[in-house]
């Protein structure tokens, strides 16, 4: 087994993420990766626009930059929002409305939407090709076997794959967390998300808009050919019937839950949910393996960081495993994983904790809080410092920052 042997399990943007920024460390020949992940190779067409698509804040934009990625999701598709409202009640009321404006902070936009599909496959081109690289698709993990010096990972159809660490990306239901035993806490919402590519008659003037309602909040945010990305949250029942209803059924509910803001909705393409319920491991770490990304964490999507809080854990997971390297460490040591759990546990807890806070406080009824809601909005919009404090925050520009996620020019 080589020193710095790396076993990868998932093949989302998260996992992806660190094999590539291995591969662009100062040292990066010392890695040998092996990446495993249970679907096929991801298949990017420029013709079809993927129903899965992530907001990504700055500092995953220079997460991929140093992933080597960044030029080419530029060079085929891309979103940027450049204002984001956020509105309750009545848009366009005389309060509950907050506005930000990349132009506040003099930057050229608040962030980018871009699609799973084509941040995998990106990633994936990126590291086909690298000598040290092997990548698996259609392999799913069976059993794990800790040694005194490894790990060894045997899949479903026999392999054996020994490695220095391990490294699970392989989401909510992540069966690495599973079978060593982890343990999590769990906050179910008893909502699902639905989402859909919607044409408006109204451009979406490249804008993220977001409106609370009682069932939970729906966002429009925009893309590159014109239509909106939605993203609504409600009780499971409500969204099981907007799943199988008429395309005219849903673009009425959805305009009005809108607020009509972007005029009539002209045109629906395919829907799909999703189940909401934020969770978190207790442990990110144990010996010779690591939890990130969603088998770490995961977040209610109001604000749309659940992709941004994993390439930050992968970001800081890579600096602690190359500057061990550096040290002569052994990089599955179980302190060299605590440092990486050190450095990013308490800063997730602090964001689940924040949306889920918003998310109650924003569903919750009663005679006085849909004022205080209101009051409280507008205040911040009337607050230009603190609302640049917010952007900063939501941009990842704000506390210590992987070296991966710092600016590179």
């Amino acid at each position: 087994m080589a020193e710095h042997s790396v076993l990868i399990v998932g093949g989302g943007p998260v996992g992806l993420a660190v094999a590539a920024l291995l591969c662009r460390r100062p040292h990066a020949d010392r890695w040998r990766i092996r990446l495993l992940e249970p679907r096929p190779a991801p298949q990017w067409s420029a013709e079809a626009l993927d129903l899965r698509v992530y907001a990504l804040s700055r500092a995953s934009q220079h997460i991929l930059q140093s992933a080597g990625v960044w030029h080419a999701l530029e060079q085929r598709r891309v979103s940027p929002y450049r204002r984001m409202v956020v509105w309750e009640g009545a848009y366009g009321a005389a309060t509950g409305q907050l506005t930000f404006d990349c132009a506040e902070l003099a930057e050229p936009d608040l962030g980018h939407i871009i699609e799973d599909r084509l941040l995998r496959a990106c990633l994936v081109d990126q590291l086909r090709g690298q000598a040290n690289v092997e990548l698996s698709f259609g392999v799913e993990l069976a059993t794990i076997d800790r040694q005194s010096g490894s790990i060894v990972v045997t899949t479903q159809d026999d392999q054996t794959v020994e490695a220095a660490v391990l490294i699970a990306a392989d989401g909510s239901a992540s069966a690495v967390r599973t079978q060593l035993e982890l343990p999590t806490v769990s906050l179910p919402y008893g909502q699902d998300a639905v989402v859909a590519h919607v044409r408006t008659e109204k451009s979406h003037a490249q804008t993220a808009w977001q409106r609370f309602l009682r069932t939970g909040p729906v966002a429009l945010l925009p893309l590159d050919d014109g239509r909106s990305s939605v993203v609504w949250s409600m009780p499971s029942a409500s969204a099981e019937k907007l799943l199988h209803c008429s395309d005219a059924h849903f673009s009425a509910e959805l305009a009005a839950a809108t607020d009509h803001l972007l005029g009539r909705v002209t045109e629906v393409g395919d829907r799909a949910s999703f189940p909401l319920r934020a969770v978190h491991a207790r442990q990110y770490c144990s010996a010779r393996a690591a939890l990130l990304g969603d088998a770490a964490h995961t977040v209610h999507p109001l604000a749309g960081q659940g992709m941004n809080l994993g390439l930050l854990d992968a970001a800081a997971l890579v600096a602690e495993l190359e500057a061990a390297a550096r040290a002569g460490e052994d990089p599955g040591d179980w302190r060299v994983l605590r440092r990486y759990e050190r450095r990013q546990k308490g800063k997730n807890v602090k964001t689940l904790l924040t949306l889920d806070v918003l998310h109650r406080l924003f569903t919750r009824a009663g005679p006085l809080l849909a004022p205080v809601r209101a009051t409280g909005l507008t205040l911040v919009d009337a607050l230009p410092a603190a609302k640049r404090a917010l952007m900063r925050e939501a941009l990842g520009l704000t506390g210590e920052l992987p070296d991966a996620a710092q600016a590179r020019w």
